[in-house]
């Protein structure tokens, strides 16, 4: 969709329905120092008890504002609370830098398994919650040692828990964690008003072009338009197609914080849809993620650059790899690719399909006896090397996720939900050494598997567990698991729960490779705060 061309009218309703969404942190600054105060020492000029404390993400101010409801009795409206969690992630946000370790958190990206950091961390915290749930948050050493009261008040039978029971646990949070947060997760005030200054000029560009990828379903390019109402909120318009040839026109809403996080909500095919984008403002580009609202495992992966950027960058280029004698439509999505492109040798270019500034389709021809190797691809004077993957057979396949959960839930229109899971199969060709899975391996992308599911080991084929669990769509790799609750089949009556494999099966003329990643389909989750 080309947004220049929306009638005047059709783009004045639009803009005439922002008002409705459009949110204040100048009236949320005035909630707070109305209703905040109550408990609350201070005020937002020169510094409040324990909130002057602390900086968070907008899903972290958000639980906040919620638990101070919740526990305290705060009594704020709908738009209140939009507008202090603007004023609070405006004034008191991460840096993008701060936010990007732990961003897969806040992008809900499915089946993540943290690194284990710090052993101490590990025990006396992460075993309840992740990682990134501590470093989306900057806190003072007295406002860590305050969470550790707060733990203790709150949750009186952790410390009875296993990895808790074992030590003094309260004495090894005051004198061992504490000084480790802060030090690592300090509220380094400084920082944040450096960074401020360092953006003080800036301004968000309102149109994106941008890259998507789903799993289950393909590539995409989109463009993406922010049209401003008021203190950085905006109407959002979105335009993405696959290389399947699927496209969607979206509008929705969303809100930028402190610059460099933007929040939006769309709806498609009467499907709900939140996205969440970083922001680096230093590079005019962002990468996040979309996803179901109810069903946030089911999503895209995002990253864009801002259309008008001077410099010629490529965002994407899709498919990643050719194969020897094949044709396929190659897309290379970016900034200033107007002038001429130049592909590989090994690549003969039968039809340019579209050349504007921030988009390239070419249909293209791979030599039949071309070598497998990374090749560089030119635009102007500038060249991307490594950027696209020729290939004559592949060695062998992975899938991914390697290990995943899904959930039984309950039946459609309740509120436990079920959690799909989507797996897809990434072929391979061994490098220069010859072989398998070694830093030298060459990434030939997604390939189009067969998928089916087994018992994982001797106990899950006696309790027939891949008869139970769900079934997984043979095509796509997108698995939905069973209702939950008793099974009368079932031995003991057990729910639809198992261990299993899920196996990806994919022909290379006349090579067969498989591939199994495990899957454990487990219980409902009934807490599923923003940030875990």
């Amino acid at each position: 969709m080309d947004y220049k061309k929306i009638s005047k009218l059709g783009l004045g309703a639009i803009i005439a329905s922002l008002p409705l969404f459009a949110v204040d942190a100048q009236k949320g600054k005035e909630v707070i120092d109305t209703k905040c105060i109550a408990c609350h020492v201070g005020s937002t000029q020169n510094g409040l008890s324990r909130i002057s404390d602390q900086r968070k993400t907008p899903e972290g101010w958000f639980m906040t504002v919620k638990r101070m409801q919740r526990e305290h009795g705060l009594v704020v409206t709908k738009d209140e609370e939009t507008d202090v969690i603007k004023y609070l992630a405006d004034n008191q946000g991460l840096t993008p830098d701060e936010v990007k370790p732990y961003a897969y958190a806040l992008d809900k990206l499915p089946n993540v398994q943290e690194e284990k950091k710090d052993e101490l961390l590990g025990e006396m915290c992460v075993r309840c919650h992740s990682e990134a749930r501590i470093g989306l948050q900057r806190r003072t050493a007295d406002e860590w040692n305050r969470l550790v009261h707060f733990h203790v008040g709150q949750f009186t039978s952790f410390e009875i828990q296993s990895l808790a029971r074992d030590k003094d646990w309260f004495g090894v949070a005051q004198n061992e964690v504490v000084p480790y947060l802060a030090e690592n997760f300090g509220k380094d005030k400084e920082k944040l008003d450096k960074f401020k200054k360092s953006i003080e000029n800036y301004k968000l560009p309102s149109k994106w072009i941008a890259y998507g990828h789903t799993p289950g379903v393909g590539d995409f390019t989109a463009t993406l338009t922010l049209i401003n109402s008021s203190d950085e909120s905006y109407a959002m318009l979105m335009d993405y197609k696959y290389a399947n040839g699927k496209e969607y026109k979206v509008q929705g809403i969303a809100i930028a914080y402190g610059k460099t996080e933007i929040r939006a909500s769309f709806e498609q095919d009467g499907v709900v849809y939140r996205q969440i984008l970083h922001v680096n403002p230093k590079t005019n580009s962002f990468e996040g993620r979309m996803f179901e609202a109810l069903h946030s495992e089911d999503g895209s992966i995002l990253k864009g650059k801002a259309k008008d950027f001077a410099d010629t960058t490529i965002v994407a280029v899709y498919p990643s790899a050719i194969k020897a004698g094949t044709k396929t439509t190659l897309s290379i999505v970016g900034t200033n690719l107007s002038a001429e492109v130049k592909l590989p040798e090994s690549l003969k270019v039968l039809k340019t399909v579209k050349h504007t500034n921030n988009e390239i389709i070419l249909e293209v021809e791979a030599d039949k006896k071309v070598k497998t190797s990374m090749q560089n691809i030119q635009i102007a004077d500038k060249t991307f090397k490594n950027s696209l993957a020729v290939y004559n057979k592949i060695d062998y396949i992975k899938v991914i996720p390697e290990y995943a959960i899904s959930r039984i839930g309950a039946l459609k229109g309740e509120k436990i939900l079920k959690q799909n899971a989507t797996f897809e199969a990434i072929a391979y060709a061994n490098g220069k050494d010859g072989k398998p899975d070694t830093k030298d391996d060459i990434n030939l992308g997604v390939i189009p598997a067969s998928w089916s599911i087994e018992a994982f080991d001797d106990k899950a084929t006696e309790e027939k567990d891949a008869d139970y669990v769900g079934k997984i769509d043979e095509k796509s790799g997108k698995f939905s698991p069973n209702e939950a609750g008793p099974n009368k089949d079932r031995n003991m009556m057990t729910n639809n729960a198992g261990n299993i494999n899920v196996v990806a099966t994919y022909k290379d003329g006349k090579n067969e490779l498989s591939q199994k990643a495990h899957m454990v389909v487990t219980v409902p989750k009934y807490v599923n705060p923003p940030i875990n």
